[in-house]
């Protein structure tokens, strides 16, 4: 947590001042805003769930109410056919037996039947067996699947009982029954006769699923949910929606939550949505009611209060943008400008003058900055003239040693020449002589135009292919737009003489120098390619390394190309070098554009 935060505070201290006042700004607009609707987003979802807790609870109990008064009603349906059956049959056995009589008996116990429910409207049907095993009902229906009925649990159960009254579960049968796919809840009584004590039959009473299912929407509302309820096992037994019925619930976490947990309400996921989930047991019978809300629906006006906060927030951080964007203009402006110069002399450009014309804290560090950079510029100024004397004094003893060297082998292929009777050759080569010692020496300048230096360079060449015609052969391609560009003199020809003497003349077999001349972006590419021997990697690491001993014996006229571009032009530009070993060479030289002279360029960047 500790690095956590240091990594943030330095994050926050490398910001611009821009970036800051932003930051800060926003921070105190969107996290009072955020904890302001958090928190109230809580309270009011608490209060609602509390709410909504006590009108479900105050709900289940009515629901509960109902459905215990449907069993008290049931049991009391019960108890008075035990009575009137009982009146009914003993009366109807202590007259002669004949056909009258039974048809008498018959048509009362059915009448009774009919009157209990009419007395019992929760009871949706209602029969009576007897002894004989001969069936009274309320409905016809009710009297299918006899034989089933005798030979079922329920009959035996029911037969079992000392004359108490006893609940089967909810269930689909197809006796005993007015609808076989309607689920149903029943009630069984064994029926004795009051003085005798002697077994009279059985009746059975069945209670619709649906009756019970109806009081949800009776005493609920549509905002408070879905009701159902579940037995011991975790089965619906009955429930809102009738495909649910006598089906185990589905969701597992639900399930335990039912049957072993102790909370009167709890927030579940169903279904992948967040439920708030209230319990209300039975206290007559192991079954419990549950209610599923979904947050969703409760919490929708909590979503319209966030809505508004979000547009408050928005409006106010557009607000606050607007004063961040004053306070850059008055504070961070000056500032940006005063870094956008320092970058500019850490770039290499000195001929800086900030321009804040303040008088606070910003417009005395720019005053000392101004002060600073004068003072940077005319040491510079000194160091570049004391290094610039000490390099052409270096500069005049190396050329001393390379021309006069360069002359006597071009003085002995013109002696060869003539010699050997080659006019024409003897000709051409004083001719070239003399342009390559009139542009080399030029007046004692040191920079001309690339159109003079390829000059040179094709003069050079030419005393050299009459020399060594056999070793190799040049082209030379220079766009005609950088031809004015400057360069130093005798940049080009080092490089044609090395790759000559170090790439070609010990190939063994014919090769080839090719001078490409191009412009790309703001800079001049030159480029001398040979297709010699190469260079080992060893020792290409070692050619332009400065203090590099063996790199300068090697190749010195590199170096000294490199020395004498950076030295006038700066570190940017000089000469970068790409070779494989037995494929060749390819040397780039990298100018400025550059139309001025190259010693008026130098005082600039001085000055």
């Amino acid at each position: 947590m500790m690095n956590v935060f240091v990594r943030l505070k330095g994050w926050f201290r490398d910001q611009t001042i821009r970036h800051k006042i932003v930051i800060i700004y926003m921070s105190l607009i969107i996290i009072p805003l955020f904890i302001l609707g958090y928190v109230s987003n809580r309270i009011f979802t608490q209060a609602i769930i509390t709410k909504t807790v006590k009108n479900v609870s105050d709900n289940s109990r009515l629901i509960i109410e109902r459905i215990g008064g449907i069993r008290t009603n049931a049991e009391s349906c019960a108890d008075m056919l035990t009575i009137n059956l009982n009146r009914v049959i003993v009366e109807g056995q202590g007259t002669p037996q004949n056909t009258m009589r039974d048809f008498q008996v018959d048509k009362q116990i059915r009448n009774q039947l009919s009157f209990a429910l009419l007395v019992f409207t929760d009871v949706e049907a209602a029969a009576f067996i007897d002894t004989d095993h001969k069936i009274y009902s309320t409905d016809i229906s009710m009297e299918e699947g006899l034989e089933k009925a005798l030979n079922s649990p329920l009959f035996k159960n029911i037969h079992q009982t000392s004359g108490h009254n006893i609940w089967f579960p909810m269930q689909i049968r197809d006796y005993l029954t007015t609808d076989k796919s309607m689920p149903i809840l029943t009630i069984g009584k064994k029926i004795f006769n009051i003085e005798t004590g002697q077994a009279l039959g059985i009746i059975v009473l069945n209670i619709k699923e649906n009756d019970i299912s109806s009081i949800y929407r009776k005493i609920g509302s549509a905002k408070v949910g879905k009701y159902f309820i579940t037995d011991t096992h975790g089965r619906i037994i009955s429930s809102q929606d009738a495909a649910e019925v006598l089906r185990p619930l589905k969701d597992s976490a639900l399930k335990q939550w039912i049957l072993k947990s102790d909370k009167h309400f709890e927030i579940q996921k169903v279904k992948g949505e967040k439920m708030l989930m209230m319990r209300s047991p039975f206290p007559y019978l192991d079954w419990h009611l549950i209610n599923q809300v979904s947050l969703d629906e409760l919490t929708a006006e909590n979503r319209k209060v966030s809505a508004v906060l979000i547009i408050i927030g928005f409006l106010c951080l557009v607000f606050a943008m607007f004063g961040a964007g004053i306070l850059s203009k008055l504070i961070a402006n000056p500032i940006n400008q005063l870094v956008n110069d320092m970058l500019k002399v850490k770039d290499g450009h000195l001929d800086i003058d900030c321009k804040v014309h303040s008088t606070d804290e910003v417009g005395l560090l720019a005053e000392g900055f101004n002060t600073m950079i004068g003072r940077i510029k005319t040491l510079l100024n000194k160091i570049r003239y004391e290094q610039k004397k000490k390099r052409e004094y270096e500069l005049a003893l190396i050329q001393a040693q390379i021309k006069p060297h360069f002359l006597y082998n071009t003085l002995e292929v013109i002696y060869v020449s003539a010699e050997m009777g080659r006019v024409k050759d003897v000709k051409k080569t004083t001719k070239a002589l003399a342009d390559f010692y009139r542009v080399a020496l030029s007046g004692g300048r040191e920079d001309i135009t690339i159109r003079e230096e390829i000059k040179n360079v094709s003069n050079y060449l030419h005393i050299q292919h009459i020399r060594y015609h056999d070793v190799f052969d040049f082209e030379i391609e220079i766009q005609d737009e950088i031809m004015d560009n400057d360069i130093l003199k005798l940049t080009v020809q080092p490089l044609v003489e090395n790759a000559i003497y170090h790439g070609l003349k010990t190939k063994g077999s014919p090769g080839k120098i090719l001078i490409k001349g191009y412009k790309q972006a703001s800079k001049i590419i030159v480029k001398v390619i040979d297709d010699g021997i190469g260079i080992s990697k060893r020792r290409l690491s070692t050619i332009l390394v400065a203090g590099s001993q063996e790199g300068k014996n090697q190749s010195f006229g590199l170096t000294n190309v490199d020395d004498r571009i950076k030295l006038f032009f700066g570190e940017a530009y000089g000469l970068s070098i790409y070779s494989e070993e037995g494929k060749g060479t390819e040397v780039t030289v990298v100018l400025p554009e550059q139309r001025k002279g190259v010693g008026e360029h130098a005082e600039n960047d001085g000055g």
